[in-house]
């Protein structure tokens, strides 16, 4: 293990340093990248041996920090990716890290009790010395057909929403393979997703995680200049069962089709959901933003107002403020969700992927506030952060020596939900109420160079019942511009 971590370094502090990166489109997330921690740029150094310009790429992905607070703290990145355009239809990158560290204590926690580590994969621990590591690996391969057609093969990560985070699909799971199709015809687009998930909710290990599919389509209309709509839907199926071997379900490869008709032709044995978004530009500074998800729902039990637990909705509401030229953006953002939501009748099928959430991090049952603020001047750049949540959780309330089942665990069985049918509220079960301070100033080394270091200061506060946790730590490190940060502050 340590072994591979000095190899790594040195391969890093050794490596050209003529690649140019660019400033993050998204300061809050750094870059939005669907495979890798941050997209590749063309080298601008003819006689850079790392690169062949517009052809090939290769660089470090890394991040090394050490911090403290109660402990030592560290979660470091190390390893490379690489990206080759052999022509202009035809692009490939592939890359690897070696993630790992100390970490704080509600992370883990986390990665004792569900296996994993937030936002990067199972989780390996060396019980002597405590130290949790993790193999991050992505990549894939893409051909554009033509103007309207593009195609993409690999193992990734996606995010689909204009928020912080998406109650549909977003960057908080593990990389996982994937097929996507996207079709653009004038103002509409409409994108079809099919991915392979692994389960591990029932104790099970990577090598022998029970395996899940995925398959979502999602279509765009920009309905004018400043506003665009979207809907989504998205199924998951057990890829076997008591009685087959299902696999690819063929049903469910079909690009054109609505899912909900067939998942019901075939007795309803799967995980179906239903979305929308808005995006309204209200100006140049400034853009309100929406998502609505649609689990499971019954009119008549609704009107009746006795909070049927099948009701399984969620919404984010947020708007994003920024000064084009002048380095200041501004996002404030509301997320609620139900209890029960995202969760099935077969966990397996739940909306997981290595009992990680592939939407929102606190997985159901839950009310957040985000808001960030990120300035940058020049070679500078400031951040803060902060979130408040509150989220209900499953616990043994009558005392009878198993958890009663609250709706709070998505990777759980929604069968014999505590109390019966009806009567559930929002954030029941136990309440864990939680604020996340977040504070980094970086500075890049060079206009040119791809390197910065940063100073970051979090705190984390988590009450639940008559309890208090508290992380408070400090990090110094150095990495590469852009880096995709781990979902981890929640």
């Amino acid at each position: 293990m340590y072994i591979q971590y000095l190899l790594l370094v040195l391969i890093v502090l050794t490596s050209d340093d003529h690649l140019v990166a660019q400033e993050p489109a998204d300061g809050f997330r750094n870059y939005r990248s669907e495979s890798s921690p941050f997209p590749m740029q063309p080298s601008t150094a003819l006689n850079d041996s790392l690169a062949i310009p517009d052809r090939l790429s290769v660089q470090p992905v890394a991040n090394l920090n050490a911090g403290f607070g109660e402990r030592p703290i560290s979660t470091s990145w190390l390893g490379g990716q690489l990206q080759w355009n052999p022509s202009k239809r035809w692009s490939f990158q592939a890359g690897y890290a070696l993630v790992g560290g100390f970490l704080p204590s509600y992370l883990e926690r986390r990665a004792e009790n569900e296996g994993y580590l937030s936002g990067l994969g199972y989780a390996v621990t060396d019980k002597v010395s405590n130290l949790y590591h993790s193999h991050y690996t992505f990549g894939n391969l893409k051909y554009n057909a033509g103007k309207h057609v593009a195609f993409e093969l690999g193992k990734a990560k996606h995010f689909w929403g204009d928020g912080y985070r998406s109650m549909i699909l977003s960057d908080h799971a593990s990389p996982a393979p994937y097929f996507k199709v996207t079709t653009t015809l004038g103002k509409f687009r409409y994108v079809n997703l099919w991915t392979q998930l692994r389960d591990i909710s029932s104790g099970q290990t990577l090598s022998n995680a029970r395996v899940k599919y995925s398959a979502m389509h999602a279509f765009s209309y920009q309905i004018t200049p400043k506003l665009n709509a979207s809907l989504y839907e998205w199924v998951v199926w057990q890829n076997s069962d008591t009685l087959s071997q299902r696999g690819l379900d063929l049903y469910y490869l079909n690009p054109l089709i609505f899912y909900r008709p067939v998942e019901y032709s075939l007795g309803s044995p799967d995980n179906v959901m239903l979305a929308a978004s808005l995006r309204w530009s209200v100006t140049p500074s400034l853009q309100l933003y929406g998502q609505f998800v649609l689990d499971e729902f019954n009119l008549r039990l609704f009107k009746r107002s006795n909070n049927w637990w099948g009701n399984k909705i969620a919404g984010q509401f947020g708007l994003r403020w920024n000064r084009p030229g002048k380095g200041l953006e501004v996002l404030a953002e509301m997320n609620v969700a139900r209890p029960f939501i995202y969760s099935h009748g077969s966990s397996i099928q739940a909306w997981t992927h290595i009992n990680q959430s592939m939407a929102h991090p606190l997985g159901s049952n839950f009310v957040e506030s985000c808001l960030r603020l990120r300035y940058v001047k020049k070679l500078w750049s400031v951040a803060e952060q902060l979130n408040a949540a509150a989220f209900g959780r499953d616990f043994d309330v009558d005392g009878d020596g198993s958890t009663d089942n609250f709706g709070g665990n998505i990777t759980r069985s929604y069968a014999n939900p505590y109390g019966g049918s009806f009567g559930h509220e929002m954030l029941q079960g136990e309440v864990h109420r939680t604020i996340f301070h977040g504070f980094t100033l970086s500075r890049a080394l060079s206009e040119a160079s791809r390197w910065e270091v940063y100073l970051r200061h979090n705190l984390r506060f988590e009450k639940v019942a008559q309890q208090t946790f508290t992380d408070n730590w400090v990090m110094l490190g150095i990495q590469t511009r852009g880096m995709l940060q781990p979902v981890q502050d929640y």
